[in-house]
Parts: structure tokens; sequence; C-alpha cells
């Protein structure tokens, strides 16, 4: 296929993009972002609609980029299809009903006259087709589904992307949950000129109205108790998971990182790229979700606080992922021989009781096959359905991501239809589920140290301690009697819990032992899987990234690296964490959710 004779359309760029979603979280595994029809069980109204121009008469085939989403888990029909209308007429295929993997979809032919036309995506269901790109061609090709196929084809049909150039910054920080953020507005409270690129168009991470996990852990403790005064400037007033999306008070966050003038803002850009000048990172690459178009940025320091290690990963920095083997840091909590576990994904979902009955489709031949003694009948998802643990937390994830909202639909479609008290959902509406996966655990970046449980336990203090930790050793696994029932498909989990004392995290966590301009704060700071359990919630997040917004200003004003600051000017640094870099002229509302409560599952919570 070539210019010549292929017209390709990326979905995303579609003129009017009506009611469909733009889905970005999985650029990096399958190579673009795409549209999803999320309308939670009701047809969306609005169509994506484009034209396009035809460089020749002729006899066109119809491709479209495109995935059967219910295929890993069932044959049955899918529920994720949609339709193609061509100059307003829809093409005889219905798409979405193919392989579980993205892949090229034939639909019709059409002769097709040189110049103008136009195409629309009509969504069927409301749950959750999802279409990347379309091609017309009159080739006798057929593309290929690899990843290598689809890249090698976009280059060739839809020309080279240029890059436009952002500018070289003093602190580049990849990722704005809460860790990203209060490195960013740290950073540029000390005079550093600070790029903050979000692979989303809204922050906050899991704390955002995207994910809707509430806040967990204590700030402004000793032995800085000025640490954390970022946190209450941006974080909600209030407790609780999976509830409406003002309860996560968007606002507060974005009007923080706004007002910094120190800060450039990079919303909707996933980094892909990274060139390096011998072991540092000079700049990366990014891409927009929407039009797609790229950008670079140069810097002096990086901070890595993707929570995947994204850009570590690019970078070539040492990562851990799963469980270590008991052997390898003597830790008691850790199992016997190493494997690929990870705390899994919880995809945040509740309906509500209204006045007006209403019905959803029955998910009998698509769903998850349950019964009375297995479904769920509750009207909020908690942090205990949970999914993906037995998975690659990277590899998988949109595989991971499907199946926390394959659950979510099933349960509540039982509920309905099905359930042997369902005259008590008649009016129960499904208001929410969230399509983007609140992720626990997934990459951890090697630094100078390793954080391990004994480190928590015992404790064994180590000098260069800063942020303090005070979550107990928090670990999921799956529930005995619903992994029975669905092996390798749990979905339901519980925690095991072991006290610590408040524990400072040592500084060596937080910087890569091979990217010397590279910092990171976050689920994927240097821990191993046991004491990650501990220093994962966002609250002790959001204190790390405060930490090394700071170190970096020490950085930047002494022209040195990351490990340097451990190495010969710590105590700058500590002066640092004994003033803090929050206003405290603010009301201060972080008093709830600071102790582990995860023992005790109820929806409510």
């Amino acid at each position: 296929m070539n210019k010549q004779n292929s017209v390709m359309l990326l979905a995303t760029r579609f003129q009017e993009l009506g009611d469909w979603t733009v889905e970005q979280q999985f650029v990096l595994q399958m190579g673009s972002s795409y549209l999803l029809a999320h309308g939670i069980g009701n047809p969306l109204g609005k169509d994506a609609v484009t034209g396009f121009e035809v460089p020749e008469a002729g006899r066109y085939r119809l491709y479209v980029r495109t995935k059967n989403w219910t295929r890993y888990w069932s044959q049955g029909p899918t529920p994720g299809i949609f339709q193609v209308k061509v100059d307003g007429v829809a093409d005889g295929e219905t798409f979405g009903t193919g392989d579980s993997e993205w892949h090229w979809q034939a639909g019709g032919e059409y002769e097709l006259s040189a110049g103008h036309h136009s195409v629309a995506l009509h969504d069927l269901t409301g749950l959750d087709g999802r279409a990347d790109a379309l091609i017309f061609t009159t080739s006798d090709e057929v593309p290929g589904d690899s990843l290598e196929d689809y890249k090698a084809l976009r280059a060739s049909l839809l020309g080279p992307e240029p890059e436009e150039d952002k500018g070289e910054f003093d602190l580049v920080v990849a990722g704005a949950g809460m860790s990203g953020l209060c490195a960013s507005i740290a950073a540029a409270r000390l005079g550093l000129k600070v790029a903050l690129v979000q692979d989303r168009y809204i922050l906050g991470g899991n704390n955002s109205s995207e994910v809707r996990v509430g806040l967990g852990g204590q700030i402004n403790i000793d032995p800085y108790p000025s640490l954390g005064y970022i946190l209450n400037e941006i974080g909600p007033d209030r407790i609780g998971n999976a509830r409406g999306a003002h309860h996560y008070q968007d606002w507060k966050k974005m009007d923080v990182i706004l007002a910094e003038k120190n800060i450039t803002l990079f919303a909707g850009y996933t980094i892909d790229s990274v060139i390096k000048d011998g072991d540092k990172i000079a700049s990366l690459g990014a891409v927009e979700a929407t039009r797609q178009n790229r950008i670079r940025i140069a810097g002096k320091y990086f901070a890595d606080c993707t929570g995947d290690a994204h850009l570590g990963v690019l970078a070539g920095a040492e990562t851990m992922m799963g469980r270590e083997s008991r052997s390898r840091f003597g830790e008691s909590l850790a199992p016997e021989k190493a494997d690929g576990y990870t705390m899994g994904v919880s995809i945040e979902w509740y309906c509500e009781d209204w006045n007006t009955p209403c019905s959803f489709p029955d998910s009998l031949d698509w769903g998850l096959k349950l019964d009375e003694t297995t479904v769920e009948p509750v009207h909020r998802a908690n942090w205990y359905w949970e999914v993906g643990m037995n998975d690659d937390q990277v590899a998988d994830a949109e595989k991971i991501r499907d199946y926390g909202m394959y659950v979510a639909y099933s349960t509540f479609s039982y509920c309905k239809n099905r359930y042997s008290k369902k005259e008590d959902w008649e009016c129960t509406h499904l208001t929410w589920v969230s399509h983007v996966s609140g992720k626990r655990e997934s990459r951890r970046i090697v630094g100078d140290f390793i954080l391990r449980e004994q480190d928590l336990t015992r404790p064994i203090p180590h000098e260069d301690g800063t942020c303090t930790t005070t979550w107990r050793i928090d670990q999921h696994y799956p529930m005995e009697e619903n992994s029975r029932k669905y092996p390798g498909a749990e979905w339901m989990s519980y925690g095991v819990l072991v006290p610590i004392d408040p524990y400072p995290i040592p500084y060596r966590c937080f910087y890569s032992k091979d990217v010397p301009n590279m910092f990171m704060a976050g689920r994927d700071i240097s821990v191993s899987h046991v004491a990650l359990g501990s220093v994962r919630v966002m609250r002790t997040c959001g204190m790390m990234g405060e930490v090394v917004g700071m170190a970096a200003s020490v950085c930047a004003k002494k022209g040195i690296m990351p490990r340097d600051v451990y190495t010969d000017h710590f105590q700058d640094l500590v002066e640092l964490m004994k003033k803090g870099t929050g206003r405290t002229d603010v009301p201060y509302t972080q008093f709830y959710h600071q102790v582990d409560r995860t023992g005790h599952q109820a929806e409510d919570r």
C-alpha cells in the first residue's frame, strides 16, 4: 500500500468525535490512541464523523483497525460493536467482532470518485467498541496486524511525523499523579523551570475524577513535618472511592499547577522516545492523544513519576517487576521463589437508585458466568474489586482494564436481569464505570538503595531518611473462594496488613543507579515488592515528589547530579525539607484515611 492507492484515517483525528471517548492509555502497547464507545450500556447518540479526499476514482476496499475486547473470556457475540458509514451508507460488516488482539477487520468495497467523501463511526451498544484507524485502498495487499507492520504502514501512508521543539527545561517531570504534581510544584517554587508531561488531559492520576480512588496515609509528620503541605493544597477534602466526579476536586490540582509561572504543562502527551547524551537523558519525545502531533522536550534533569516507569525503561534504567524471592532480600513476607505476581488494578464503578425503571443488556451470551453464590450485589466497587494480579501489568494493560469493565458490566447485568432479588434493582441505574485503570503496582526502578521489608519492620534507620511512610505493609492477594471459581481470572482480593513504625524513606530510593540525571517518585521508586505495600499510597507518594523537586533544585544550583546530593550535599536537602514548599495559609483538610483499613471490605468505605 502507498499514498497513491490508499487513504489512511486516524479515528482520533476525525473532524467531529461525537460522543466517542479518546483513549490514550495503551499507546506504547498497541501503537496509537483510539476512539472508545464508552456509553455504559447506552448506544452513543452522536457519531464520529470526518471528510476525506480520494486521490483518484476506483474500487476501494475498507479496512478498520479494531478488536473484539470480550473474546479473551467469551466466545459468544461481543457487545463492543459499531458500524462504519461511508457517504451516509452503513457498511455491511459489523465491526469489533473479530480477534481479541488489534487487527485490520475487512469491510466492503466501494466505487469512489476522485474528490471529497465522508465517513462516520456509528456505535451500536455503548459497550466499549473501539476504532483506531481506517484504510480505503485499491491495493490487493492486506495490511499486517503486528505492531511493527502497523507502524510501518502509518509511516508509509501518513508520511513522516515531525516533532515540534518545546525547548529546554531545568526539570522535566513525566506523570502528573500526586507524586509528579508535588515534584513539579516544589521545583517550580524553588526557582526551576519545569515541564510537566501528563498522558491524560486531567491531573491527579488515581485521585482524579477519571479513576476515583481516595487519598491515604499521613503527611506533615516527623522528622520533617513541613513535608506534605503541597498535597494539602491540591488534595480533595473528602474520603471515598468511586464517588461522583466533583468528589475528587480536579480543579484544585489544575488551579495550583496553572498558577505556577515556572511550570509549563503538556497535557495529553504520552512519552514514547528518549534521546540520550552518554548515560544521561538529553530529551524525550511525546505524542498527543487527539491530533497525535509530536513534541520534543529537552532537560537537565528528569523525574519518572509515571508509575509504570515508562521513562526509565526508555532511558535504559534497570527495573524490577513481580515478587522477589525470599532469599534475595531476606524478607519473611516474600515467596520462596520469585514470580511475576503483582497487586492488581481496580476499575471503579457505581450505580444509583432513581425513581425511574431502566433496563441493561443481558450479558448471558458474552459476560462473566455468575450465579447467586458468586455475584456481588453491591452498588459501588471498592478497592477489593481487583483484577490482573497474575497478568503482566504493562504488556497486558489493556486486557486487564477490559476485564475490570467486563466484571462490572456482568455484575450489574446479572443483578438487573437474573438475580433472585432483581425487583430491588428495577430502578437502579449504572451511573459510572471508569475506563481508566487504577493501578497499584508494575515496574520499579532500581536506585542506589532498594528499600526492604526489614527496613520498615525492625526498623533499620538510614542516614538519608526523607519523607515518612506510615501505611502498614499492605499486600493484596486473590480471594481464595473467588480464585477457585475463576482460576486465573480472579476479580476479588483481600489485604494482609503488617504493622510498621513510621519510617523515613532513604533518599537513595529516589534516583536511578543507571541514568545519572533521572529521579523517580511514586510507586516506581527503588523498593522491593514487599516494601511497596507501604510506600505506594498517594499521600506518601506526594511527599516523595516534594522531596524530588527539592533535590532537583539542589542539583540545579550546585551543578551536580542526583547521586551527588546524597554523597556531598545532603545537608542542603535537609534544610529544604525542614522548611517545606507548601502553603500553610490554606485550610488544612487532610485528616481522613490516615490509617490503613483495607482489612475491612465494604462498598461504602
